[in-house]
């Protein structure tokens, strides 16, 4: 048994990089090393709502709506949940370590990095199969009536996991809601 494993990146078909691209992906890269730096863990809570907040950004340049608001959401209930956790956490003393380990863990994440990185540029390049978007362009209509495709799969072909999504975003508000009125209750009753 043989195992044939090539690295082929084409960007032939890949669109090209505009210029708001290139800066939100710049200040999400200085928003993510900043949290590694920042001392502070209300900057750090922020920096990650910023990286979050700027891929919704990218799901609105890239023409996905439903995408940017549910990255919208996860982001909002993510950064409260992060807040109310650290707010209750006892301050903890910086812990020193060596140089040696710093070095390490950055050498093995950079590793990973550009691992993952050469894998998804791989599977990106790679056709073992014919795609079926233009069946769905074409069958958008006839099937379900609707000429936007994206709207069709999303309401017609996939109406009930869409459905439930938003039962689960709702769900995802609420359990928010509740934990800012329970603090709140407890505050006025002390």
């Amino acid at each position: 048994m043989s195992f044939n494993f090539d690295l082929a990146t084409a960007f032939a078909h890949s669109a090209e990089i505009g210029m708001y691209e290139l800066i939100l992906a710049i200040v999400t890269i200085i928003a993510a090393i900043f949290i590694l730096f920042t001392n502070s863990r209300l900057t750090a809570i922020i920096a990650v709502g910023v990286v979050g907040y700027i891929v919704a950004l990218f799901f609105v340049i890239f023409r996905a709506p439903d995408l940017a608001l549910t990255q919208l959401i996860v982001e909002t209930v993510s950064v409260a949940l992060f807040l109310l956790c650290f707010y209750h956490l006892p301050k903890l003393k910086k812990e020193l370590t060596r140089v040696k380990f710093k070095l390490t863990n950055a050498i093995i994440a950079i590793g990973v990095g550009i691992t993952v990185t050469m894998i998804a540029l791989s599977a990106h390049s790679t056709r073992l199969y014919q795609p079926i978007s233009e069946w769905f362009v074409e069958a958008s209509y006839p099937l379900a009536g609707g000429k936007n495709m994206v709207n069709v799969i999303l309401v017609d072909f996939r109406g009930f996991d869409t459905m439930l999504e938003v039962v689960v975003l709702g769900i995802a508000a609420l359990g928010v809601f509740a934990l800012i009125k329970l603090r709140l209750a407890r505050r006025d009753v002390s």
